[in-house]
């Protein structure tokens, strides 16, 4: 096998044209199109957009009191007047669960080392229908982050909490 010598610089590599020309015995060249989703798979653009500033409010209010009880300066207990009754024991017990995974944390981390408060990194809602807030957001205590999902809905006055996930 004998290798070609070439000059550096004289052989250029030009870019391959997006789609092939057809060949010479295609009539109709056939390219790939998606297929377009149906109706009721497209979720609507109002859900998309965001959440209306009650709604954002109500969500902002439950996270900073879910924040005050992370960091030690509210129980659980104090929390039952914005969870619905009937999905109280599971939102507390899932409160409970994060509290535990955050205590155990924080016992690995070195006894010298400072404790840093939890703090709110980031925070989505969107309303998929007035009256509903389905709420995600991004916690830091600066070692570790996690994220909590919540879902408010709205009764005659209050927003309350019906369904709560913390991902440690």
């Amino acid at each position: 096998m004998t290798a070609l010598a070439v000059a550096a610089g004289s052989v250029r590599i030009h870019r391959a044209p997006p789609l092939d020309p057809p060949f010479d015995d295609e009539l109709r060249p056939t390219t790939y199109r998606p297929v377009r989703p149906e109706p009721r798979e497209i979720i609507p653009p109002e859900a998309v957009a965001g959440a209306s500033p009650e709604c954002h409010t109500a969500a902002l209010r439950f996270l900073n009191l879910c924040l005050e009880l992370f960091n030690g300066f509210r129980s659980p207990g104090q929390l039952r007047p914005l969870l619905r009754v009937t999905e109280a024991n599971d939102v507390l017990d899932e409160l409970a669960r994060g509290l535990r995974r955050l205590a155990a944390l924080r016992q690995s981390v070195p006894a010298g080392t400072p404790r840093r408060p939890v703090r709110r990194r980031q925070l989505r809602t969107c309303e998929p229908r007035p009256g509903v807030a389905e709420v995600a957001a991004v916690l830091s205590d600066g070692r570790s982050t996690w994220s909590v999902a919540y879902r408010l809905e709205r009764d005659s006055t209050n927003w309350r909490c019906t369904a709560l996930m913390v991902l440690l």
